[in-house]
């Protein structure tokens, strides 16, 4: 019975000893917490990288009617970075307004959609290195008689914008200023510059490297002009390895002279 005692007593006590070893070792009880993995290992385990775009928005991206191919500025520079990431593209086209809240819930990678850097898109989202610089651009028929010096121009007037764009924001800043302009909203632009033609519109707020493509259907002109913020791809935050990748890929865009090829191609 005595050995019996000691047996049990020493059991206990070794079972005393090794939960405070667990205590104090907590690697011991359980595993060690796992790092999250960079988008860059993910995309490259799968083959392609899955980038968001908003077709209809010449020269950028647009799309083939013959094939359905996407093709534009954007979209062979994100070809460019995706082969230089060792990967192939699979493109989700969408309005543009959902892009910032897709890349943001990981439905896709990275936008690529003609995207001015602002510090709104920023507080959610990671630009890029940008590659472009344009002008946001009021647009009305040639007949109109408006003239425009400041939003203050157009309270009262019926003005179409693109949704989720610059020119959408800039607007509606003006609003909450206490502007009245009666913003129409378009998630593409063809029914947009169509309105605008049949008058249902007074004036349309975009970027200036559309207006060629519709100026070759309709009587247009620019009668007030913004210089825009620059141009940027935009990633989720948290992603180092990737966000690295996609600069160095657009750095060497700019080394080899592939984006000025790009402007010759689609501006000149």
């Amino acid at each position: 019975m005595e050995n019996q005692g000691t047996i049990a007593a020493f059991l206990i006590v070794g079972l005393l000893v090794g939960l405070g070893v667990g205590y104090m070792l907590p690697g011991l009880m359980t595993p060690p917490p796992v790092e999250p993995t960079d988008l860059l290992e993910t995309i490259q385990d799968r083959g392609y990288m899955v980038v968001g775009t908003s077709s209809g928005f010449y020269p950028f991206e647009m799309v083939n009617t013959t094939t359905s191919a996407l093709y534009g500025f954007d979209i062979d520079l994100a070809e460019y970075v995706a082969t230089e990431l060792g990967v192939t593209v699979q493109w989700q086209d969408m309005d543009f307004g959902n892009l910032v809240g897709a890349c943001g819930a990981g439905t896709i990678d990275m936008i690529a959609a003609a995207t001015f850097i602002t510090a709104d898109r920023n507080e959610q989202l990671l630009p890029s290195v940008w590659y472009l610089r344009a002008n946001m651009v009021i647009i009305v028929k040639n007949s109109s008689v408006l003239t425009v010096a400041s939003y203050d121009d157009l309270d009262g007037l019926d003005v179409g914008v693109q949704t989720g764009t610059a020119e959408d924001f800039e607007l509606l800043d003006h609003n909450d200023a206490g502007g009245t302009i009666s913003i129409q909203e378009y998630p593409y632009l063809d029914q947009m510059f169509l309105d605008l033609n049949s008058g249902l519109l007074d004036a349309i707020y975009i970027d200036e490297p559309v207006l060629p493509q519709y100026d070759q259907i309709y009587d247009l002109k620019i009668i007030y002009t913004v210089l825009a913020p620059p141009m940027a791809f935009y990633v989720a935050y948290d992603n180092p390895d990737f966000y690295e990748a996609v600069n160095n890929a657009m750095a060497k865009a700019f080394e080899t002279g592939f984006i000025d090829d790009l402007i010759l191609e689609y501006f000149m």
